[in-house]
């Protein structure tokens, strides 16, 4: 199959395929570096890479296949994000805090792929896996603020020793006894 449909075809996907090959070049060229200037990683960066292509978890993945590569490095950035998931949620949205959270992950996720040696298209997976991480630790700090938020304005038990059928309100009306029926809250349910 040629690639002719792409250069004269009329459908939605040739005509943006066209659009862009004739922008992305003068994209590319502005962004060039002058000649004569060469880019290079910084020495944190290239020393923290040599220092982890050393640790025996990138010896052993690096001979392996790639989807054992992908699974492993995906289920790495998952469980990297779920903690700044779980800072993220207690941050304003685009704040530089939240900026930091959602994007703490990314150098150390990247130096291990490159030191891994995986392709640049395994990092779809990568993304993914760390967008997951970061919904697992907001939603399971959602739910245990929800869960506190509760119990703070819930009922607890008072016993005192000789009558353990009464609740104590902890939130509105601090120290009030409530007399507690236990069949009534068992069918309540």
């Amino acid at each position: 199959m040629s690639n002719e449909w792409l250069q004269s075809g009329n459908c939605p996907i040739a005509k943006s395929y066209r659009a862009v090959s004739h922008v992305l070049p003068l994209v590319a060229k502005a962004l060039q570096p002058p000649p004569g200037m060469k880019l290079r990683c910084p020495p944190a960066i290239v020393a923290a890479r040599a220092a982890l292509a050393r640790t025996a978890l990138v010896k052993t993945l690096r001979p392996q296949p790639l989807p054992e590569k992908v699974l492993v490095i995906g289920v790495l950035g998952m469980a990297a994000n779920v903690p700044l998931g779980i800072w993220r949620e207690h941050t304003k949205k685009f704040s530089p805090s939240w900026f930091a959270a959602v994007h703490a992950a990314i150098p150390f996720i990247a130096m291990l792929r490159k030191s891994v040696l995986m392709p640049k298209s395994a990092m779809a997976f990568t993304i993914g896996a760390s967008v997951l991480g970061q919904v697992i630790g907001s939603r399971a700090e959602r739910h245990r603020l929800k869960v506190v938020g509760t119990r703070k304005l819930g009922l607890r038990e008072n016993c005192d020793g000789c009558n353990c059928n009464k609740l104590e309100v902890v939130g509105d009306n601090p120290g009030e006894i409530v007399e507690w029926n236990q069949v009534s809250s068992i069918h309540a349910v």
